[in-house]
């Protein structure tokens, strides 16, 4: 116990460590704040938002469709000529279809080695016969199939 007094003894006589700065404390800064400004920023929000209400709701309103409608004339004696629509640009000619039995080249997973395809839902590879058709080859973006008359098709994605 006299160990711990002497401490304490010591410690008051000794300087203190932290010395006060020459400089006096700040002083708290007064708010200077008006009554006004407590209110006049909610209220001008609140006005600009029922401003935009209102001419959104005006704009809504006053949007009309206008659609022509024929109307007959209300005097008996007069006539109404009708004339028949003559169409100056000829008719559209049908584009030739595909042969409905051209296979459907659904996805290419292309790799130098090994280029595989999804043709109809059957995974091929060059070589392979599926069908009528065998692969000769897969391309990055194309595969050349053969068909049963030694003729080459070439089914590209989107085709």
């Amino acid at each position: 116990m006299s160990l711990i007094n002497d401490a304490l003894k010591q410690a008051r006589k000794a300087p203190p460590r932290n010395t006060p700065s020459s400089l006096p404390p700040l002083a708290p800064v007064a708010e200077e704040s008006s009554p006004i400004l407590g209110w006049l920023l909610p209220a001008v929000v609140i006005i600009l938002i029922v401003a935009a209400i209102f001419f959104i709701g005006w704009a809504v309103a006053h949007h009309s469709v206008h659609s022509f409608v024929a109307q007959t004339p209300a005097d008996t004696n007069t006539q109404v000529l009708t004339l028949p629509v003559v169409s100056a640009a000829p008719a559209p000619t049908p584009e030739p279809e595909a042969p409905p039995d051209l296979p459907k080249l659904q996805a290419i997973f292309y790799s130098p080695k090994t280029p595989e395809a999804i043709i109809d839902g059957h995974n091929v590879k060059p070589g392979d016969k599926f069908g009528q058709y065998k692969v000769k080859t897969i391309s990055k973006y194309t595969v050349t199939l053969i068909g049963p008359d030694k003729k080459e098709i070439q089914l590209g994605m989107g085709n």
